[in-house]
């Protein structure tokens, strides 16, 4: 799950928006400093004191600031919430779980709403208000341009549309979100006439909630883990700077080295339909040009004088706040799940593990928590805001999630002529979507495609992502939390919309997976006349004929998906859904590098049974595997080479090496900036010259192929032997100037994990860390090859973890966090050690500590 992240998963928004403002305090005169102090001092007041009023009276006006300290803890206490219509129970365990207990959904919902407010209130209203495209009415003009790119994406005018359509078509689950909101809202009516002080300090009364605020945060998660919004822009640029050979050489149409560690084992075929069924062969599909007017409708000529189009078009679809990180190459954020049969688990019954890689925030994205009503029993992580369990267990069942990087998203090029569009030879009148922001007008015109992202003259880009409009993704969770048997749990998918997403599941049973969600396929004619239906694009597509257009969704019952494998075992950490024989082609597919799929592949394969204590160990595992491939390729080279004794030393680290990423691991640092060294000679060097710079760099497998089959490529400047020995000269010379005697290069002491405050001041931050692994490791300590020295702080990694056998009620888990979203709270972030340490609490064996009655 790349969860790749609404505005705390890819997001660096509020650190750069806070660092932004104290830089610009250095450089302005005395009028100005005061209005960025008062500013500053707001947000981190805000996000400190926020969250009090209600249950915990930090700030209560009787009591004071001064008092904060004492009055931040929990307390056995009754509340009222005048929604409710029978009393709700709320524990809160000795892990600093919530566990809430209601005679009935309805009772339960509006529990959930008030308890997830009275802990994350600031944190809920800067995701609705940002979602919105409304982040400006909270922090002023310096975000107007972050609304504008949620306009321009949709989301605001999805999340409307949305809300009607539950409403008229899922009038049960419209309640549930109606309930939720209203104890949002109950909480809210105890803190408006009197807010925290944060709010008071900007001039702002907290806003009662509405469903289109809930819709816009699901809609903007769902935008967030999308591949295909801006992938195809990125591609098309490669192809028009670097050309054909070149970019395919570094991004080709299928990743090297990944065929066989596909999510659903085989050859991709699903119940005996594959490519080679249509008398498709697949060597010839997927060595054909994806980026020539054939598939894409669009002439290479036509490409190149809209290219600045497509570069503005980008940059308006990036939120200069959120920071979203706009490519699911580029970062290699991902998450790791697997699933293991009852015939390989040493307890005779299925076992899963999962852990989604975000960027870690604190406070966290997730709540844990326990929810129960007559009916309904279901445990895991809430999405702050949002009602439910996305990711958890029932009694017998249990589900985790990974991003599957096929594309759902597609760009479109349009042909205007005024307020005008051609479509299939006739002109259409462009519809409108008009907001305001600051007192300013704003309109974003609508093709058939949807909105347009930019425009150049008669030519327009327009984005394609109104499956997300009608996505039923909230009927499907509230259904997989009261799932009691593999059935139920695919049918309850079946409702799952955007984005696509890899479903682990297991049960009492069955273990498997599905890639739930809605692809849009394209009809395609390929150039030996037969015909094909694929999925995505590698750039845009041409937006005035149908032909090049999406004409249906792949039916559930293709989905990728595998019940019991046959090897006993399935894996998903973002490597290809399916193999060359799937037959609905992901031609728009930008997977993760396949490293952490090969070391868990290998450990399951090399096991004939696996234990739970396997399993964690599994999970902790911090060997780069595409270092143990590297590696001796390097090696090799530099045998015969010479230097002084740092030199040689540095080889003789490399030789003893067992690929761990430990903390103390000497050989880690080497091999890094060594990787480092290389990159910035070769793949960084030309994206500068290309005006690429910031694009996503190749993964390590295709710099092992090219060193493998091409080590004269145009990317080495003809000879990769002599890239690699300027490297690894460098490479001495630097750690050297910066670390000293050898003794001291251990990974610790330059890769170091911070969790950052919200506010982004690292005064209220947690770490630095020592901390172990690199991005390609299944223990993910992910970094960019940069030439820093210490490394960029480590910020994403697994955000959650657990370890599920519901036959045995085995249930393990932990995050780096808790529940609370005041920094002095005890539960702010009292499950950290434990996640730092790849421990676990088990569910089953807690103690209740505090209770709040909601009457």
């Amino acid at each position: 799950m790349r969860l790749s992240n609404p505005i705390f998963l890819k997001a660096n928004g509020m650190k750069r928006f806070l660092r932004k403002h104290v830089h610009s305090i250095k450089e302005t005169h005395m009028k100005s400093y005061k209005k960025y102090v008062l500013i500053t001092v707001a947000v981190v007041l805000i996000f400190i004191l926020s969250e009090v009023g209600g249950d915990f009276g930090i700030l209560n006006s009787s009591v004071g600031a001064w008092n904060v300290s004492r009055n931040s803890q929990y307390g056995n206490s009754t509340i009222r919430v005048p929604s409710l219509s029978g009393n709700v129970s709320v524990y809160i365990d000795n892990h600093g779980v919530a566990h809430i207990r209601a005679p009935d959904l309805r009772n339960l919902f509006i529990a959930q709403g008030y308890f997830e407010a009275s802990n994350r209130m600031f944190q809920m209203d800067l995701q609705a208000f940002m979602a919105m495209g409304e982040l400006s009415k909270l922090v002023g003009k310096r975000a107007v341009n972050s609304d504008i790119s949620m306009h321009y994406i949709g989301i605001p005018e999805y999340a409307i549309s949305l809300s009607h359509y539950l409403e008229m078509n899922y009038p049960q689950y419209y309640g549930y979100l109606e309930d939720f909101t209203s104890g949002v809202n109950d909480y809210i009516k105890t803190v408006r006439s009197d807010p925290p002080i944060g709010f008071r300090l900007l001039g702002i009364t907290p806003p009662f909630w509405n469903i289109t605020f809930l819709m816009a945060w699901q809609e903007f998660m769902a935008w967030s883990l999308t591949t295909g919004a801006t992938e195809p822009l990125m591609s098309a640029l490669m192809y028009l700077e670097l050309g054909y050979k070149n970019t395919t050489a570094i991004w080709p149409n299928y990743p090297y080295y990944t065929e066989k560690i596909t999510v659903v084992p085989g050859n991709g075929s699903i119940n005996g339909f594959g490519l080679s069924s249509q008398n498709i062969s697949t060597s010839y599909f997927w060595n054909l040009n994806f980026y020539e007017a054939w598939y894409t409708g669009i002439k290479t000529s036509t490409l190149y004088h809209v290219e600045p189009l497509i570069r503005a078009a980008l940059k308006n679809i990036t939120d200069p706040y959120a920071q979203i990180v706009t490519d699911s190459m580029a970062r290699s954020i991902g998450s790791n799940s697997w699933v293991v049969a009852g015939n390989r688990s040493s307890t005779g019954a299925p076992m899963l593990a999962n852990d989604p890689h975000l960027t870690l925030y604190a406070p966290s994205l997730w709540i844990p928590m326990q929810l129960t009503a007559p009916g309904f029993n279901v445990t895991g992580w809430s999405l702050s805001g949002l009602p439910g369990i996305l990711i958890g267990h029932t009694n017998s069942t249990s589900w985790g999630l990974t991003t599957p990087e096929g594309n759902s998203a597609n760009e479109f090029l349009e042909i205007l002529n005024g307020t005008h569009y051609l479509y299939n030879g006739h002109w259409y009148p462009l519809s409108y979507y008009n907001y305001t922001l600051m007192g300013k007008k704003y309109s974003i015109a609508f093709t058939n495609n949807g909105p347009i992202i930019g425009r150049q003259t008669n030519y327009a880009i327009s984005l394609n992502w109104r499956n997300a409009m009608y996505s039923t993704d909230m009927v499907a969770e509230i259904l997989l939390d009261q799932s009691s048997n593999y059935g139920e749990m695919l049918h309850a998918l079946s409702y799952w919309g955007a984005p696509p997403q890899n479903f682990a599941l297991v049960t009492n049973r069955d273990a498997g997976y599905i890639t739930a969600g809605k692809y849009p396929y394209f009809n395609t004619t390929l150039p030996d006349g037969k015909t094909v239906k694929t999925i995505g694009s590698r750039s845009l597509m041409n937006g005035t004929s149908e032909k090049f257009e999406p004409a249906g969704n792949v039916p559930f019952e293709y989905l990728p998906q595998v019940k019991n494998p046959l090897p006993g075992y399935a894996f998903a950490p973002n490597q290809p859904t399916a193999s060359l024989d799937y037959p609905f082609p992901f031609v728009g597919g930008f997977w993760a590098s396949g490293g952490r799929a090969e070391i868990i592949y290998n450990f399951l394969k090399d096991h004939k049974t696996v234990s739970v204590s396997q399993m964690k160990a599994l999970q902790s595992n911090i060997t780069d595997y595409w270092a143990s491939i590297l590696t001796p390729l390097f090696l090799g080279i530099l045998k015969n080479t010479t230097g002084n004794s740092t030199y040689q030393r540095e080889i003789d680290y490399l030789n003893n090496w067992n690929f761990s990423t430990d903390k103390n691991s000497i050989a880690e640092t080497i091999y890094w900036y060594l990787v480092s060294f290389i990159y910035n000679m070769t793949f960084d060097k030309i994206y500068r010259e290309h005006s690429l710079t910031g694009f996503p760099l190749p993964f390590p497998n295709s710099l092992i192929y090219l060193c493998k089959n091409s080590p004269s490529s145009f990317w080495f400047d003809h000879s990769f032997s002599e890239i690699l020995k300027k490297a690894f000269s460098k490479d001495v010379a630097f750690l050297s100037a910066h670390l000293g005697n050898i003794s001291k290069w251990r990974w610790g002491s330059v890769h170091r994990l911070e969790i950052f405050s919200l506010t982004g001041l690292s005064a209220l931050s947690l770490g630095p860390f020592k901390i172990w692994g690199d991005t390609y490791t299944v223990s993910v300590g992910s970094v960019p090859l940069s030439l820093e020295v210490p490394e960029p702080y480590v910020t994403v990694g697994s955000s959650l973890r657990e370890i599920s056998v519901p036959a045995t009620s085995t249930f393990l888990e932990v995050f780096p966090g808790g529940i609370s979203g005041n920094p002095l709270n005890l539960y702010y972030s009292n499950q950290l050690q434990l996640w730092l340490n790849h421990d676990y609490y088990n569910f089953n064996n807690y103690r209740e500590v505090y209770l709040y009655e909601y009457v």
